[in-house]
């Protein structure tokens, strides 16, 4: 059995290398954004009132999956965030700090204005500012990171349940699955099988219905026939 956890330890260390890394550039990149957000606060470069709420709103969702993501890729695959069975709250997180991001920047492209300029003559630079400032490529740097962010989880997620690491205290050869459902991104894997399960018996109903409708039919027909 130790042989087993250390083979799968070795298996899940070598195949989420990559995500490990692209994850933690990714937090590093929502660090740099949380320093540049708040070098132009402290600057006095403030966001319009209309959309201020959606830029705290996006600010507060950097950090949450900053902060939450950081001890998985700061520990890698054989971590306490695994061995306590946090990958999976961890990874619904992320997931949903980033449909949240997502939709902050929808409903920004909707509201936003360009930014008035002062009367007088105005250099190239200062039209772009008032197109496009500071804030909006923070905002639009926050999506695209955190969208890498949350697939790197995925990956390393994947890769951990593959190998029958996820969720941990269980025999390796029993927990190790074949596929991983999309629908763990919101659901722990108790959750998803319950729900296969329903799909299965839900499909057998409409079989055994269908099936008993076409015997009345037939039986129908048959009785026509007869007359």
């Amino acid at each position: 059995l130790v042989d087993k956890l250390n083979k799968a330890h070795e298996v899940a260390a070598r195949e989420a290398r990559e995500p490990l890394w692209q994850g933690r550039i990714a937090l590093l990149g929502l660090f740099t954004l949380a320093a540049i957000r708040f070098l132009a606060y402290s600057e006095g470069n403030i966001p319009g009132y209309s959309v201020f709420g959606m830029h705290f709103l996006a600010t507060a969702a950097d950090l949450a999956c900053a902060i939450s993501s950081l001890p998985l890729f700061w520990t890698g695959t054989s971590g306490q965030c695994v061995t306590y069975g946090c990958v999976g709250p961890m990874l619904t997180l992320v997931f949903a700090m980033s449909a949240v991001d997502v939709g902050v920047l929808s409903s920004y492209l909707v509201v936003a204005t360009p930014r008035p300029l002062a009367p007088g003559q105005r250099s190239y630079i200062d039209v772009m500012q008032a197109y496009v400032g500071v804030w909006d490529f923070a905002l639009l740097a926050s999506v695209s990171l955190q969208i890498a962010l949350c697939t790197s989880a995925w990956r390393v997620y994947r890769e951990l349940r593959l190998c029958g690491l996820y969720p941990p205290g269980g025999d390796v050869a029993l927990t190790k699955v074949d596929d991983v459902s999309l629908f763990e991104l919101v659901c722990e894997a108790e959750d998803v099988k319950y729900i296969n399960e329903c799909k299965c018996a839900g499909g057998n109903e409409v079989a055994d219905v269908e099936t008993v409708t076409v015997a009345v039919v037939r039986a129908g027909d048959g009785q026509q026939a007869a007359t």
